[in-house]
């Protein structure tokens, strides 16, 4: 994460990836669901998730599981077994484009389990916005 102070009143935070920010954004709610005895899975079509991340955070490192280079209908077919099977407290899954039938079919599949699902879209890294 980098921060750079352009004014006293303004910070701009740039995350290595969208999943440092759900780790900084969503922290309190990982450790809430950290408490449980299940995995916690992360999904992504590539390398994005640091143990160091993990470490700040104040997971148990030995119950994160990062899955990466999924492409996106394994990602889907993933995610709906993970969910089916209840083994995780909380899946975290980085998928920019959902059809109609791959929403339907994640609900449907969360409707049933107990495991929170986030969702996370991995945009470009937009540029620092600095005002004078």
């Amino acid at each position: 994460m980098l921060i750079e102070h352009s004014s006293s009143q303004l910070m701009a935070i740039n995350f290595e990836s969208p999943f440092q920010q759900v780790l900084q954004q969503q922290r309190l709610l990982l450790k809430s669901l950290n408490k449980a005895k299940k995995w916690q899975l992360w999904l992504s079509d590539r390398p994005m998730l640091k143990r160091s991340w993990v470490n700040i955070a104040g997971l148990d490192k030995q119950k994160v599981v990062h899955l990466s280079n999924l492409k996106n209908e394994n990602l889907i077919s993933t995610i709906e077994k993970a969910l089916k099977s209840k083994t995780c407290s909380y899946i975290v899954a980085c998928i920019n484009d959902l059809n109609e039938q791959d929403k339907l079919r994640i609900e449907q599949a969360v409707s049933i389990s107990d495991t929170c699902l986030l969702l996370v879209h991995d945009e470009p890294t937009q540029q620092t916005v600095q005002y004078h």
